[in-house]
């Protein structure tokens, strides 16, 4: 299909010139009539526009288009090939179901290639000053950062660390939605469109993989519970205060220090080999932290890939929008946080399951939770569709899904056992509820219902209304990925794992921007389709909700915080509405386009016939 629009010739009139055309786009845009009258060496088209007179053009010229930023952000994702199926009519040639290679001039693909460096370098750019210009965490152990000319180190005021930041994102967030257009529409072939957006996306890990921990202090805990291990004592049952002292301790942010990991056992011993293999070094273990984030990211390339072709979607503008966004450089690789891992785990193993090597995808999930639980959700979905495509009755599906959890359990028991740490990871999840400042709508409204509360006299706890309404944000979370459970057979499995986990974790008690990536890459990988406007909106509001802490917070704005949080959640959802009704009418405007193309190539076969 052209553009993701099929169309349909239905039908000719050749005696009196005169074409009619009937083009449909699947699904959404109503039926358009549209005629052409021509004279020998030119077109008009009638579709209810403006009348546009030329001259017959080369079918090459016909099919040229460099397409900007908007359409990158608004179109959908076009496939690998392009191909114009067709109804034959007497008297009319069929175009050809061949796929048509875009041919641009000399000119226009020096242009085309241009706009692909520079978006790429503007990318770059963006990432580049928001790492140069993080703050070193005031506890941590001297170390080496990254830094360029003109970027003081931290920056010398609190506005002109925000200016910094905010300039970051926004050159980020044009080079990012730019390179997803430019993957998927580069005028080459889809070998090479996956070249560049390697090299693109290997460019933008440079300023993060070499820069100082930014935007969170994780990494500091995780080699604090390194150390731990190395003194034999469990990080799963008690917090690094059992380090007593040393710059281990010292560097954990404090509100984690009394803790347990809730990190399980391939995350936990990864922490000790890496805590022995630097001496115990702690500003050492802290960069060894960042390399294996950044394997993580490199095994989450490789599974969006795989995913991609199966679902036969176009791998290079699959790979720059699930793996080189803001969220993936700035807080996986940036935070050197270990979701990086679970997340290359996870979309590897439901790469495995895609390519029905559904035991090596069990394996490979199971390691996934085993370094984070919150991909346990996977598990679910992979037993409840064991058996593929066939019809299946309810308890043989029920039947396979607990067959899997059993198997996935007893494996991360005796990862257990032998890492040397008990259960109490699966527990200590929920001390993270403890923080109350992230963007979570169950919280804020938890928030807001306490404010009410006080204003009309009664009393009731805060604790107890936001155990309440996370409760609620939770269950809803639990109906909707159980509603995507039985559903997933028809909508993709892959892509039904991806969209319980961002619901689990928009609907949850915490927010951090570094739980949304796996979930997103696994949409990514399937296709967004229409909904790549709320893809690219949700992403880019998520890479704001935290901020470096040069940038000191507005003490006046403090009390009102949760009420502010709420006003830019519901901004986002209405950006959101409204990139998606911008995005069918730019479909209808592109369908016109491409009508008043095919009726070009009608007429030249037409004529030529003749």
């Amino acid at each position: 299909m052209v553009a993701g629009l099929p169309f349909a010739f239905e039908g000719a009139r050749c005696g009196d010139r005169r074409t009619s055309v009937a083009l449909a786009e699947y699904r959404t845009t109503p039926l358009i009539e549209a005629h052409v009258t021509t004279a020998p060496g030119e077109i008009r088209v009638d579709d209810g526009g403006p009348s546009r007179v030329g001259r017959l053009r080369p079918l090459q010229r016909a099919g040229a288009s460099i397409t900007g930023f908007a359409s990158a952000f608004l179109g959908p994702a076009p496939p690998e090939e392009v191909s114009i199926p067709a109804v034959p009519h007497k008297g009319v040639e069929a175009p050809s179901s061949e796929a048509v290679a875009p041919s641009l001039p000399p000119a226009g693909l020096g242009r085309a290639h241009a706009l692909t460096a520079l978006y790429a370098l503007v990318g770059f750019a963006g990432v580049l000053v928001v790492v140069a210009s993080a703050p070193v965490w005031r506890n941590a152990a001297p170390t080496w950062r990254l830094t360029i000319p003109g970027i003081a180190h931290p920056p010398e005021s609190s506005l002109h660390a925000a200016i910094l930041f905010v300039g970051g994102l926004i050159a980020m967030w044009v080079g990012w939605v730019g390179m997803i257009g430019r993957a998927e529409r580069m005028p080459t072939s889809p070998k090479v469109r996956l070249i560049v957006a390697v090299v693109v996306l290997v460019l933008w890990c440079i300023p993060p993989v070499l820069g100082t921990p930014m935007l969170s202090n994780d990494a500091y805990s995780y080699a604090a519970q390194g150390e731990m291990m190395t003194r034999g004592i469990d990080p799963t049952e008690v917090g690094p205060y059992a380090l007593s002292r040393g710059p281990f301790l010292s560097a954990v942010d404090p509100i984690w220090r009394d803790a347990p990991a809730p990190y399980g056992p391939v995350a936990i011993a990864l922490s000790e080999l890496v805590v022995t293999a630097t001496g115990n070094s702690p500003s050492t273990s802290v960069w060894m932290m960042r390399l294996i984030a950044t394997a993580g990211v490199a095994m989450t390339a490789v599974g969006v890939v795989l995913i991609a072709r199966r679902h036969r979607v176009p791998a290079a503008g699959a790979l720059v929008a699930g793996v080189a966004g803001p969220l993936v450089l700035l807080h996986m690789i940036g935070g050197s946080h270990n979701d990086s891992l679970m997340m290359g785990l996870l979309t590897l193993g439901m790469a495995a399951f895609a390519a029905h090597r559904r035991y090596l995808s069990v394996l490979l999930v199971t390691l996934a939770v085993a370094v984070k639980l919150p991909a346990g959700v996977a598990l679910a979905f992979i037993g409840w569709n064991w058996f593929g495509d066939r019809v299946v009755r309810l308890k043989d599906r029920v039947a396979a899904t607990a067959g899997v959890g059993l198997t996935a359990g007893g494996l991360l028991v005796v990862l257990s056992v032998a890492g040397g740490i008990g259960a109490g990871w699966v527990v200590a999840l929920s001390n993270t509820s403890s923080v109350t400042t992230t963007f979570s709508m169950s919280t804020k409204l938890g928030l807001l219902a306490n404010d009410l509360t006080q204003l009309v006299g009664l009393d009731v706890s805060t604790s107890t209304l936001l155990a309440l309404f996370r409760f609620l944000g939770l269950a809803a979370a639990g109906l909707i990925c159980l509603w995507l459970l039985v559903r997933s057979p028809q909508i993709g499995v892959v892509r039904a794992v991806g969209l319980a986990m961002v619901v689990s974790v928009l609907l949850g008690p915490v927010v951090w921007p570094w739980y949304l990536p796996a979930g997103l890459a696994l949409l990514a990988a399937t296709g967004l389709g229409r909904w790549r406007p709320t893809y690219l909106v949700l992403v880019i509001a998520a890479s704001t909700f935290v901020w470096p802490t040069s940038v000191d917070p507005v003490q006046s704005l403090l009390d009102v915080s949760h009420l502010l949080g709420l006003g830019f959640l519901a901004l986002v959802v209405l950006i959101a509405f409204a990139a998606q009704r911008l995005s069918v009418r730019s479909a209808q405007a592109r369908m016109r386009r491409e009508a008043r193309r095919h009726l070009t190539v009608a007429a030249q076969q037409r004529w030529g016939a003749l």
